[in-house]
């Protein structure tokens, strides 16, 4: 009987964290592609209709005011990412006297990704402290 008991609750367990591990990931993915859609004319638009909620006189009306001003948006947004790229590439360049050439690939390499998102170097430093160091 106590075998059982135990068995039950670690299965219940695992049912659960299989449940929020799926449901998290489906979440995370959700917000990502809603992050990436408002960048966007389209998705700003739709965006703003959610928002407002307008009847259909009102969307007859907003449609060309919204349709300006998104267009306004995607251009600020596609700016934006030109003068990241080039702050970006300034700062690597007073970066590289300190660092090794391996740590200026995988800065470049984050950079061009940036696009996605930032991730986890590849190659860093291990928890141990191993790994590649600067060179001094």
């Amino acid at each position: 009987m106590k075998f059982k008991s135990i068995l039950i609750i670690v299965a219940t367990l695992v049912i659960g964290f299989i449940i929020g591990f799926l449901t998290n990931g489906q979440l995370t993915k959700s917000r990502i592609q809603s992050f990436v859609k408002m960048g966007t004319s389209e998705g700003f638009k739709t965006k703003l209709y959610h928002v407002i909620n307008p009847d259909e006189s009102q969307q007859k009306a907003i449609e060309p005011i919204l349709e300006k001003y998104a267009e306004k948006i995607h251009e600020s947004v596609v700016n934006s990412r030109g003068e990241m790229k080039s702050i970006n590439d300034e700062m690597i360049e007073e970066l590289k006297p300190f660092l090794t050439d391996d740590q200026i690939f995988r800065i470049k390499n984050a950079h061009s990704r940036l696009g996605r998102g930032w991730r986890s170097p590849h190659g860093g430093p291990k928890r141990d402290g191993s790994g590649p160091k600067r060179d001094r």
